[in-house]
């Protein structure tokens, strides 16, 4: 499926190439606005859907909430589940692909856990508490 030109969609694909945040949709339109002020919320959400449905961006969901990627080439997802936080790792390994097996194509994966920062937090306020008793 092949995309419409579209100045608004110009700008939201420049837009989601151009971050490593992972935004969300609200956060796409609040950064396409500060460019043009009368795009409406509508618009944002019809082209990212379009753009993922052709290939040209990813998304997924992460704590009920989801998130765009313009890189569109097969990568995975470190996503925190206390911080939100969520970190990109280009390149999927090789044990991946042999796991899923000949018939499924592994292209984008996501994970879950907890990152580095919120395990050291962790540890500091459980040594704060034994240091208090």
């Amino acid at each position: 499926m092949a995309l419409r030109y579209s100045r608004q969609r110009e700008l939201i694909a420049r837009n989601l190439k151009n971050r490593s945040d992972h935004p969300s949709a609200d956060m796409v339109y609040a950064s396409v606005r500060e460019q043009m002020p009368h795009i409406s919320l509508g618009t944002v959400y019809r082209n990212l859907k379009d753009m993922t449905a052709c290939g040209e961006a990813i998304s997924f969901m992460v704590d009920g909430k989801e998130h765009f990627d313009g890189r569109n080439t097969p990568h995975i997802h470190l996503c925190c589940s206390r911080c939100g936080s969520i970190v990109e790792r280009l390149v999927v390994p090789e044990e991946l692909q042999l796991l899923a097996g000949d018939s499924f194509k592994v292209e984008n994966v996501i994970l879950q856990g907890i990152c580095e920062s919120c395990r050291q937090k962790k540890v500091e306020d459980r040594e704060k508490v034994e240091n208090a008793g």
